[in-house]
């Protein structure tokens, strides 16, 4: 009797929303697989500057429903995605594959995602504690958990972190101004038509 063995390298292959060792054109991230290898799609922001806030979300879109690959992995599979979150470095390299997770976002299934669509879900948790803890970078992996058996991936791009700190903004000087001349000249306006 023959047995086939299959192995699945880990830890070798993503892609991730700026490019990355393999070509993939900036912004697109891979998920699921290629050939025998776990793809996995990495996107990281930095904190620079950045406080808490009330409201933190990480939006992308359904590029492709297949891999970037053709003949390879150019068609999509059925199964879930699992997205966390790791401590960024602000290079998105391989390091980036194995990261210790600092938690999970959410996982969603592929079943019904149409090209096109945003995804958006929320991290403030996850956000505010990076911020908490002084990080340069928070990072958001995607993975297929299991990973498919089949082959197959999905390709998304447009990775966006989008914080709402619920402040209220305040005219500046010059537009307290204007507003101030607008005003007055309504009234005259008024009072000329009444004389």
């Amino acid at each position: 009797m023959r047995w086939l063995i299959i192995a699945v390298v880990l830890g070798s292959h993503f892609h991730s929303n700026t490019g990355g060792v393999f070509g993939n054109p900036a912004g697109k991230a891979e998920v699921g697989r290629y050939s025998c290898e776990e793809v996995r799609g990495l996107s990281e922001y930095d904190l620079t500057g950045l406080g808490a806030a009330s409201d933190a979300f990480v939006s992308f879109e359904v590029f492709k429903a297949g891999g970037l690959f053709t003949g390879t992995n150019d068609f999509p599979f059925d199964g879930t995605i699992q997205i966390d979150a790791y401590t960024g470095n602000n290079l998105e390299n391989i390091a980036d594959f194995n990261a210790s997770s600092r938690g999970i976002v959410t996982s969603f299934s592929t079943a019904g995602l149409v090209v096109g669509n945003t995804l958006s879900f929320n991290v403030t948790g996850l956000y505010n504690q990076a911020i908490t803890d002084n990080l340069s970078s928070l990072g958001i992996r995607l993975a297929a958990v299991p990973l498919n058996t089949n082959g197959g991936a999905w390709t998304f791009d447009n990775f966006r972190l989008t914080t709402d700190d619920q402040t209220t903004s305040v005219p500046e000087p010059a537009s307290l101004a204007l507003l101030g001349l607008g005003l007055a000249g309504l009234g005259f306006t008024r009072r000329r038509k009444r004389a």
